[in-house]
């Protein structure tokens, strides 16, 4: 069964309001819903999902499609893993359909469950693992809720499980399990307690490693795979979500161990990066469910250098922060530890400071360099409000005035304070742009229009072969979306949602963009004739278009 006829039929018993509304918070808004966009960082709605057309899209970024477009960008699919998800919620069959293009990671994702299954079962004998994580305070409830498991010391356990399984060799090497040496396949991970990685889904992509003694490394990640890359995933986000929604914000943590012992002292906000500072790709993630985070970091030299490196990502996204440093020497696994330590760890997190709080806490130079620096990690803001409420507060705070701050803010731009883009464009479209509006609105239009103007004449290519298709008698809109690129299909979305005219006045808009185009038409002809000399013809181009501005 071809995929597209599948997808219609799933389109036809779902709602796409219903499916996105899984992500983002809709509202209504005359005939369509609008919300925050989880693209791109805004304040101002600008996503447009339209229940009667079945698509969504953004005015901000771009970014549209269908229900399967929306779920393969937010979850990061493949469109026959989209498809799989929305088949399932719709009820629809999928046996007759191939999935050739994500086999190999559909086999990939399998090795993860498998060898999920084998860490578990693996700590049910593991009497010194059980006993580690006992003394490290982790409870049986977060043993099971984070699926914590144990990797034995053999160097073959687990690969002869995965062969056990049917598993090919080439697929287990690429799933980061299992590593070739000189000596043959071998385990990556030995005597270690397992810290599985989950998808939003809750299915196993990767794994943390943590060893028992004072050995190195540490800690030990899977290797960035088809499945997981750690620029890019959270530990504990697949159980965080719900609760960084409801708070409206996100604890962002360094360790595995610290994310675990927040949410066993009821932070279940709490998250943690993967072996890597904190990324671009993980704050986008965390954009998908709240807006503002907290960085947690212990409060040595390493940490506030953590915190410095962080603070400019964040403002990029247009999100807020507030920074927490905990005493030095403890982390919030040592700290929620401590006798009253989840109450002690509550009254530190009340008491997060600003991004500007902490430059200046923590500065070790002048006031002027500290201001600069400052001013660099403002320079990164895009959200204009934001950016304004940091300048007053870096102003108050450090006793120099926003005149001048703004005068050296600018030295640092390369333009004015609000971001490139950042301001909304109205919808005031061309003439060809109308045009090509009209047939998406009223298809039955296009023949009309093709017999007023030459499709040829036109500039706007989508345009063109919409009026051919019109002349041809083999016009569809649906054609026109398929053979679109991906610039043309955002701006056929555009229009669906926002068609810059009142679809009672149609008539009178064809014929008003008829008028102009044929004007445009005639005084190219008028410069070709004056370039050439040829009086008679300018004479009659001049009197047509008398003719034209007096009425079509």
């Amino acid at each position: 069964m071809k995929s597209d006829g599948i997808l219609e039929e799933i389109k036809s018993r779902l709602d796409i309001v219903e499916i996105i509304s899984d992500y983002v918070s809709l509202k209504k808004s005359g005939q369509n819903f609008k919300g925050i966009c989880p693209f791109h960082s805004e304040k101002t709605p600008s996503l447009v999902v339209s229940p009667h057309k079945q698509i969504f899209h953004c005015f901000g970024c771009g970014a549209g499609g269908d229900i399967a477009g929306f779920l393969m960008k937010y979850e990061n699919l493949s469109f026959p893993e989209s498809l799989r998800i929305l088949a399932k919620k719709a009820g629809v069959a999928l046996k007759d359909y191939s999935f050739k293009d994500s086999a190999e990671k559909d086999k990939i994702k399998s090795m993860q469950g498998y060898a999920l299954g084998f860490f578990r079962e693996n700590l049910g004998r593991a009497k010194h693992a059980r006993q580690y994580l006992l003394e490290r305070g982790v409870g049986e409830e977060s043993v099971e809720g984070f699926s914590l498991g144990y990797a034995p010391k053999g160097w073959h356990g687990l690969y002869e499980m995965l062969k056990a399984k049917g598993c090919e060799d080439g697929l287990i090497l690429q799933s980061g399990l299992v590593s070739a040496g000189a000596k043959g396949a071998y385990d990556n991970f030995r005597d270690r307690i397992m810290f599985p990685i989950f998808d939003t889904r809750g299915e196993a992509i990767a794994f943390g490693g943590r060893v028992m003694d004072d050995s190195m490394p540490k800690y030990l990640n899977s290797p960035d795979t088809m499945l997981f890359k750690k620029g890019d995933n959270l530990y504990a986000l697949n159980a965080a979500g719900v609760e960084i929604r409801k708070k409206g914000y996100a604890i962002v943590v360094e360790g595995y161990l610290d994310a675990i012992m927040c949410h066993q002292a009821g932070f279940k906000n709490a998250v943690a990066p993967l072996g890597t500072a904190l990324t671009g790709g993980h704050l986008k993630k965390l954009l998908r469910y709240a807006s503002t985070v907290i960085l947690v970091f212990d409060g040595d030299a390493a940490g506030v250098s953590a915190a410095k490196r962080s603070l400019p990502l964040i403002m990029e996204q247009g999100m807020r922060a507030k920074v927490l440093l905990l005493p030095e020497g403890k982390d919030p696994d040592s700290l929620i530890r401590e006798k009253d330590g989840a109450a002690a760890f509550g009254r530190l997190m009340s008491a997060a400071g600003t991004p500007i709080d902490f430059l200046l806490g923590t500065s070790k130079t002048g006031k002027t360099e500290t201001v600069r620096e400052a001013l660099g990690m403002i320079s990164a803001v895009n959200d204009r409000i934001l950016k304004e409420e940091l300048i007053s507060e870096l102003s108050d705070r450090s006793r120099i005035r926003e005149i001048t701050l703004r005068e050296e803010l600018k030295k640092l731009s390369k333009g004015p304070l609000s971001a490139p883009g950042a301001a909304r464009r109205t919808a005031t479209y061309s003439e060809e742009t109308l045009l090509l509006s009209a047939i998406i609105a009223f298809p039955e239009k296009a023949g009309r229009i093709a017999d007023a103007v030459s499709p040829e004449d036109m500039k706007s290519q989508l345009l063109r072969k919409a009026l051919a298709g019109a002349v041809s008698g083999g016009w569809e809109v649906n054609s026109l979306i398929n053979e679109a690129d991906e610039e043309g299909k955002a701006l056929i979305r555009r229009l669906s949602l926002e068609p810059g005219f009142d679809p009672a006045e149609i008539d009178v808009v064809i014929e008003d963009c008829i008028g102009k185009v044929r004007r445009r038409d005639i005084d190219r002809k008028v410069k070709t004739a004056e370039a050439s000399g040829d009086l008679a013809l300018l004479r009659g181009l001049i009197d047509e278009r008398k003719r034209l501005i007096g009425g079509i």
